[in-house]
């Protein structure tokens, strides 16, 4: 699944972090997240039960609510490789608009925050019996929470 960039004080630095989720109508899971200094993206490797994921998020922006204290919403790519069934593979390819809050403690060293997105989906399932492509457009909801240091 699948996250982030702000336009904070840290927005010319490095973060990198852990988040865990849960994608709705799917088992939970956790992730790495980055973000490069020279790369205006934030980047996520997921890993749930039998699938493993990327996305590539943008914030569009990040108000101030109160002091440290911020929300932010933007657009993305995700893409994943589902391997649960060993007699088939499928392959999703999707967008992203998320929305989150986050809050920044010690200096904005560390970023805590939660985030939800849509994620409609293509996917390609390649087996033995069924090849063809499917989408997820309506119920595809990643909700995930993290933290991040940011150097």
């Amino acid at each position: 699944t699948l996250l982030l960039i702000g336009t904070t004080s840290s927005f010319a630095a490095t973060g990198v972090g852990l988040q865990g989720g849960y994608m709705v109508g799917a088992n939970g899971g956790g992730s790495i997240t980055f973000k490069l200094e020279t790369v205006d993206l934030v980047f996520a490797a997921d890993i749930y039960p039998g699938v493993f994921g990327l996305t590539a998020d943008y914030w569009l922006a990040n108000p101030t609510i109160s002091g440290t204290w911020k929300y932010f919403y933007g657009v993305g790519a995700a893409g994943s490789l589902n391997f649960a069934n060993p007699d088939s593979l499928v392959i999703g390819l999707g967008g992203r608009a998320l929305i989150g809050t986050n809050v920044f403690f010690l200096d904005g060293f560390l970023e805590l925050y939660l985030q939800g997105a849509w994620q409609p989906t293509i996917w390609f399932n390649a087996s033995k019996d069924n090849t063809g492509l499917t989408g997820d457009w309506w119920y595809n909801f990643p909700v995930n929470f993290g933290l991040r240091f940011w150097f």
